[in-house]
């Protein structure tokens, strides 16, 4: 299978011509593209994490890389000399790092023996997180590349012995150049900075009894004898960094097969020299100790309106020092800082009664077996369904009133409109 995913990559000749304006290839990696170029397409998306300088880190530092089932195959539409268009892709063997879990429908495929992998699919990398688009210049640009998709992508893809493509956390918009693909929902979770003077007007939006709980957790810093510390930019020593890996490895460690470990310790090495402007460290460190002593660590990325949550860890189970440092701590952050949003990543409900709202995401998916793809079809919107109603459910956990809640599913609503063909939209 990474034979054949080699073959693509490899194959930087591989090109579909639209008309004489547009040069389309794919198969491209990161090294071979100027970084100004990718940047001035990527820039304008919401998220910082299909900026050159991320995708180069995961790449550069061999976390996302063939020997680890991932192969970069992304895809550049240029007009002449000029990048015009690309799209981030990568090549699968495996369905570990995507967030979307198909590990059934893998399973599935299995029973009836029909093949899975290897696979395309279009996201960030070991990310929950993402508004996947088509990244382009112009119009014409975008008009191309929905060509591509809609009309030959699947049969180049089968020719080349790929058996289904995927885009994952993607802009609902995206179904225009997609309408042979299923849209599959799944969950996430958003914080909105609704134009908090400080923390304490935050936690005036909770409610009384979560209000009274979030003061406790966030005083027992003191009891602790801890400071957090925030470190960024330059801040983000090779020994804070060490640090920050090594939190890494022991929050993973203690989920066994279900780990979330997909980075190594030179991605953390390498990260002050990519991607320092748009990381932001939280650090529980003992009174007037340093921060690379630190007790604990989150870190996060931020960008724009955005900060998004990523890794955390700790040398020792203290009470409360989890919300402090992924959630409290980044919150005042924000706030400070202006930012609007907050994506904390994947799982745990306990964010829900700290303020963070549930909410749709979309990606799309084909199998290019027929067999596959009706089984998919056929009982994907089942699980569409039951998700919308377990937001609906989450949804009551949250302390807001009714008044504030209605503001925010309608202001979510319009960052992650769940729209083309979602029969099911209604219910969210």
């Amino acid at each position: 299978m990474v034979k054949i995913l080699f073959g693509i990559a490899r194959g930087n000749g591989n090109e579909y011509f639209r008309d004489m304006n547009f040069t389309l290839s794919m198969g491209e990696n990161l090294k071979s593209l100027d970084r100004k170029d990718w940047n001035r397409l990527v820039s304008g998306n919401r998220t910082p994490l299909y900026l050159w300088e991320w995708l180069m880190l995961l790449e550069e530092s061999g976390s996302i890389s063939a020997d680890n089932g991932w192969v970069p195959l992304h895809l550049t539409l240029k007009r002449g000399e000029e990048l015009a268009g690309v799209l981030p892709l990568y090549g699968k063997t495996h369905s570990s790092g995507e967030f979307v879990y198909d590990f059934a429908w893998a399973d599935l495929a299995a029973r009836f023996d029909i093949p899975y992998y290897p696979k395309i699919i279009g996201t960030v990398p070991a990310t929950p997180s993402g508004f996947y688009s088509l990244f382009t210049d112009s119009p014409e640009a975008e008009s191309a590349l929905c060509s591509f998709l809609a009309e030959d992508f699947q049969s180049y893809a089968q020719r080349a012995g790929i058996y289904s493509s995927s885009f994952l956390f993607a802009d609902p918009g995206l179904h225009r150049a997609l309408e042979d693909y299923t849209p599959w929902l799944n969950q996430s979770f958003l914080m909105i900075n609704r134009g908090y003077r400080d923390f304490a007007d935050y936690l005036s939006d909770l409610g009384k009894n979560q209000r009274r709980n979030v003061r406790r957790e966030w005083a027992s810093l003191e009891k602790q004898r801890l400071d957090i510390r925030i470190i960024t930019g330059k801040e983000l020593s090779g020994a804070v960094m060490e640090r920050m890996y090594r939190f890494y490895l022991r929050t993973n460690s203690r989920f066994g097969p279900w780990a979330a470990r997909f980075l190594n310790r030179e991605f953390f090495l390498m990260l002050p020299d990519y991607f320092a402007d748009n990381t932001v460290i939280f650090a529980a460190v003992p009174e007037g100790g340093a921060p690379e002593d630190a007790a604990a660590m989150s870190m996060c990325l931020f960008g724009g309106e955005w900060i998004f949550g990523r890794y955390w860890g700790a040398d020792e189970d203290i009470p409360n020092l989890h919300f402090n440092l992924c959630y409290y701590a980044p919150i005042q952050w924000m706030i400070e800082q202006g930012v609007k949003y907050f994506d904390p990543g994947a799982g745990s409900p306990h964010k829900l009664k700290r303020g963070f709202m549930p909410h749709g995401v979309v990606s799309y998916h084909r199998y290019f077996q027929r067999e596959m793809q009706e089984l998919f079809r056929r009982n994907v919107g089942y699980l569409n369904r039951e998700t919308a109603q377990v937001i609906q459910e989450m949804e009551q956990s949250v302390p807001f009133s009714p008044l504030v809640k209605d503001e925010l599913r309608t202001a979510i609503g319009e960052l992650f409109p769940v729209g083309g063909n979602l029969e099911y939209r209604d219910a969210l």
